[in-house]
């Protein structure tokens, strides 16, 4: 079984993967350019082509976490980075992949203790918890804190720590999936 953890961005999309039976996380990041200026046809195949190479990966996964838009993200093209979000999560639930939504400060709480922790301090976070890992970006990081959070709502033996139950408690997992996370305090 897999989990994989998604950060998706137009320009660097984080990904990492996680099998119930293999140890150590893998991480890769997947890059594209583009720009604003380019017509319709050039930034839909950019999509299309991200996309595919994202699902690549995600492809049989028994669960999927992707970070949630943040809406309160500055900076141009959002139509097409919501056209990513929405290619990316159609195509896998069009597979019946369960796939979990994390927002970014859920993600940030979970792997820093707090939920308006920067880009670093959450690189930093998971570094430590997976210290064998070469995580080479921070997109890469947050992709490996997702796919972790998956693993431990899916009750496999992964690093955890004690502040990690809170923000798991507020992620809406697939309903097809059984959480074996505990629920205690």
């Amino acid at each position: 079984m897999r989990v994989v953890g998604i950060d998706p961005s137009l320009t660097s999309t984080g990904l990492a993967w996680l099998e119930e039976d293999w140890p150590e996380p893998r991480t890769t990041t997947v890059r594209s350019s583009g720009s604003r200026d380019h017509g319709l046809e050039l930034r839909a195949r950019r999509i299309g082509d991200l996309a595919s190479e994202v699902l690549r990966t995600a492809a049989d996964a028994a669960l999927v976490v992707v970070e949630a838009p943040s809406f309160g993200s500055a900076g141009g093209s959002s139509w097409d980075r919501a056209g990513l979000w929405w290619r990316i999560v159609g195509c896998l639930t069009s597979a019946d992949t369960p796939v979990a939504q994390v927002a970014p400060r859920t993600r940030a709480r979970w792997a820093s203790g707090t939920g308006k922790a920067d880009k670093a301090a959450v690189s930093a976070g998971v570094a430590r918890l997976w210290p064998g890992v070469d995580i080479t970006t921070s997109d890469e990081a947050d992709a490996l804190a997702l796919a972790t959070m998956g693993a431990q709502h899916l009750g496999w033996d992964v690093p955890t720590l004690a502040r990690h139950h809170d923000p798991l408690q507020v992620v809406r997992w697939p309903a097809t999936l059984c959480a074996t996370y505990p629920t205690g305090a």
